[in-house]
């Protein structure tokens, strides 16, 4: 049996609306206490993507809000699913469980440079020797773990398939495509409706074409998956070919699907099509006010944006349009930075994303990653704002530099939200949290792993060692340098793929393992 509160939740939370249905009281699921969480501090709690349990709160996590109305029409929600939340309705604790143990060799680390990421496994027993986990958490057992693994939840005998690059990997990717491919030479179609990308994976009709790149996005058009009468909603990992006969059917190639042609719902701004009155993906929001004109927002009615989540606005049609913290017009949920301004990404000469990983130049974290691909990672969590996961990736360690010195947190170069700070619109979520945290969903909270997708969120793009040079841009992935320094040798020669504080005197063979693996 699985959880009954969240699948609303996640895919709510991807639009910055809250429509939360809390589990009956006679589940088997939530007898007793929930679980005990570790605390970081006194107002905060947080875990990394690796660590066994989850909890992040923000300083004040009550933050209020006017509850959600619906309009009573199906056809207006992400999920299919109408109602209202009571007052007193909250995200319950999920039960305390633990996945199967992972095996693994347990070779002594006598030597640091037998385990660079320091998480305690030697290189080949290691199933992300770059990333520290040492839970070695491996949810579809494949030999990757979840830290690393573009598809967690189906297992797979290679990890590096990602043809559109967003960290989602082709097997389990609603829109594992070229962007390409959905982005012809249509003269109808203005570019702020093209398709980008779609980490979030959100897929309202359920026919396993995601939200982004559907040519009908609220009526299900893919080989038999979908809701409703002879359809069978698409699992994760369930195979698509969106190019075969029966999938994304378009026979005036107008990339408008010719189940949804001339399509007009209840509530809809207009027709589904590309003009600027038109309504595309039927939300209530014409494409020119639609923050995210290709994903839904939850209908929530308003009469100003007081009444509306955090960080969205109320519309001349009187719906909250999706949230938007950084306030370019483009919804947190659709935004390549979703908190720092960056309108020229709808800009088709600005090519505002070189290396195509849906983090825009605006928010690259150093010069280095702005052309070399460095997605941001996913992980499952029952509680997230704009597809985000509600929780931080500083867990309250101490921090220290190459030399061993104490680093004070406050020390910090600028790092993104989701690392020290709750990311935008979590206060506001986690305030329907029964405890006010966010907490990590296992493959024992589900029937089967898949399931997990449900609670999809993104994380910060890699950084372990704080210094605010991305994991994949970094010279030294697990020695603090902001400055990215390059290694030069005895004789002055420079080495600019090899960093400073990863070789020569720092380099793994004169580490103590003793010592913390320090020089």
């Amino acid at each position: 049996m699985s959880l009954c509160f969240t699948p609303r939740l996640r895919s709510l939370a991807l639009t910055g609306a809250f429509l939360l249905t809390a589990c009956p009281t006679e589940s088997p699921l939530f007898e007793g206490p929930g679980p005990t969480t570790g605390t970081a501090g006194e107002d905060s709690t947080t875990t990394g993507i690796g660590g066994d349990s989850t909890t992040t709160a923000a300083d004040d996590p009550t933050g209020t809000t006017d509850e959600p109305t619906s309009t009573g029409d199906p056809t207006t929600g992400t999920t299919g699913t109408t109602g209202t939340t009571g007052e007193d309705e909250v995200i319950p604790v999920p039960p305390v469980c633990d996945d199967p143990a992972v095996t693994t060799c347990m070779d002594p680390v006598t030597k640091c440079k037998l385990d660079p990421d320091r998480d305690g496994y030697v290189w080949e027993c290691d199933n992300a020797p770059d990333h520290s986990n040492p839970g070695q958490e491996d949810i579809d057992g494949d030999g990757f773990g979840d830290v690393v693994d573009l598809c967690p939840v189906v297992a797979s005998e290679q990890n590096t398939a990602d043809s559109d690059r967003d960290g989602v990997g082709d097997g389990c990717d609603v829109c594992s495509r070229s962007i390409g491919i959905y982005n012809k030479n249509v003269v109808s179609v203005p570019f702020y409706m093209r398709v980008r990308g779609n980490p979030s994976q959100l897929d309202s009709d359920r026919d396993g074409v995601g939200d982004s790149c559907d040519n009908c996005v609220r009526v299900a058009n893919c080989q038999g998956y979908g809701d409703g009468p002879g359809l069978a909603p698409h699992v994760v990992g369930q195979p698509t070919d969106v190019q075969a006969a029966g999938c994304q059917d378009d026979a005036d190639v107008d990339l408008v699907g010719d189940a949804c042609e001339g399509m007009l719902s209840a509530g809809a701004a207009g027709p589904v099509g590309f003009l600027e009155g038109d309504d595309f993906d039927q939300d209530g929001l014409a494409n020119i006010v639609d923050a995210c004109p290709r994903q839904p927002v939850e209908r929530r009615a308003c009469a100003s944006d007081d009444d509306c989540p955090d960080g969205a606005s109320c519309t001349a049609a009187q719906i909250c349009n999706h949230a938007d913290h950084d306030g370019d017009a483009v919804g947190d949920a659709c935004d390549n930075c979703p908190w720092t301004a960056n309108p020229e990404q709808l800009d088709e000469a600005a090519n505002d994303d070189p290396d195509g990983d849906f983090i825009g130049a605006a928010c690259e974290q150093h010069e280095e990653c702005v052309e070399r691909e460095n997605p941001r990672p996913l992980a499952f969590y029952d509680v997230s704002a704009g597809g985000y996961c509600c929780v931080t990736t500083y867990d309250g360690q101490p921090l220290i530099d190459p030399d061993g010195e104490p680093i004070d947190v406050a020390d910090l170069p600028p790092l993104p939200p989701g690392v020290l700070e709750l990311p935008p619109g979590c206060a506001e979520a986690l305030a329907h949290s029964e405890d006010g945290k966010a907490h990590k969903m296992k493959a024992c909270h589900v029937e089967a792993p898949t399931d997990l997708w449900q609670y999809l969120c993104l994380m910060p793009a890699w950084d372990q060692d704080l210094d605010a040079v991305p994991d994949d841009c970094d010279l030294c992935q697990h020695a603090y340098d902001p400055s990215n320094a390059i290694y030069v040798d005895a004789d002055m020669k420079e080495w600019p793929q090899y960093g400073k504080y990863c070789n020569g005197d720092y380099s793994w063979e004169k580490l103590d393992p003793a010592n913390m693996c320090l020089p």
